[in-house]
């Protein structure tokens, strides 16, 4: 079954003639999802579409998307669960076409080295009343102390140079939840296949990487591109966040890369995790 956004984004039924019909242009345009429900006990599905303009430009096709949006959300003919789904598809496409969208690096996978090997020392032997006298064989003499540090050595030592702290980069965070027709907000909560915003009130050096911490467990590490200030990059909540879990506590570091290793500079959080 075929639900066309012709019932959401009805015109009026006679246009004058002076102005020309608008004429849908898929092939340009188009956006298409399927929805699931139940009627009457019965799995349902049905296939919602939407097509472009003819000569209608990316920025306006985005512009209509988001339009889509609050037409469905304002539909009294539609059921809630299907207004659910319809919205969650649009999100989906317009966080996509959004300028602001980044390719997102796959995870940094966290390799866990196994527990050391543990030996079982023998038992100590039963003590018994005949103790045999103690036995000492010859040992060679112990080798001359070692001479105690130069003053050249010692100076040498002290200087070698302590890589400075870095300063942390401005950065602010928003959030968009995927499962409803909201805006971005503060990222108070984070959720499974959330929308993350970072924006950059400075200009950004590359080897900057956000780091996930549930409860003191690194689950996942996002690079940041180079980025000026005023720009944005937008990622999804990796996935290991909420892997194994269905509710945690959640904390953002940023890190730097410096000559002495990576450097932790800044910490947002903890936020709530629900997934």
């Amino acid at each position: 079954m075929i639900m066309m956004f012709a019932l959401l984004l009805a015109a009026p039924a006679a246009a004058p003639a002076a102005i020309p019909p608008v004429v849908a242009d898929c092939d340009a345009h188009k956006f298409e999802t399927i929805v699931h429900t139940t009627v009457d006990g019965k799995p349902k599905n049905s296939r919602v579409k939407l097509c472009g303009k003819v000569g209608q430009s990316d920025a306006d096709w985005l512009h209509t998307l988001k339009d889509a949006v609050e037409k469905v959300g304002l539909n009294a003919g539609m059921s809630a669960e299907a207004k659910d789904q319809v919205i969650a598809a649009l999100n989906v496409e317009i966080a996509r076409l959004s300028p602001s969208a980044e390719a997102t690096p796959p995870p940094t996978p966290t390799i866990i080295a196994p527990p050391p090997a543990v030996v079982a020392l023998p038992p100590p032997p039963f003590p018994s009343t005949n103790i045999a006298p103690v036995e000492y064989s010859a040992l060679p003499p112990l080798p001359a102390p070692l001479p105690a540090p130069s003053v050249v050595a010692r100076t040498a030592a002290a200087a070698v140079p302590v890589a400075p702290r870095l300063p942390a980069p401005r950065l602010s965070f928003r959030c968009l939840a995927m499962n409803s027709g909201g805006a971005e907000g503060p990222c108070d909560l984070l959720e499974r296949d959330m929308l993350v915003t970072v924006r950059a009130d400075e200009d950004v050096a590359p080897g900057t990487s956000l780091r996930f911490l549930r409860r003191g467990d690194n689950r996942a590490e996002i690079e940041l591109t180079r980025l000026r200030r005023g720009q944005t990059q937008r990622f999804a909540l990796p996935p290991r966040v909420c892997q194994g879990v269905s509710g945690s506590r959640v904390e953002i570091q940023v890190v730097r890369a410096s000559r002495s290793g990576p450097q932790v500079v800044d910490s947002r959080g903890p936020f709530d995790l629900r997934c």
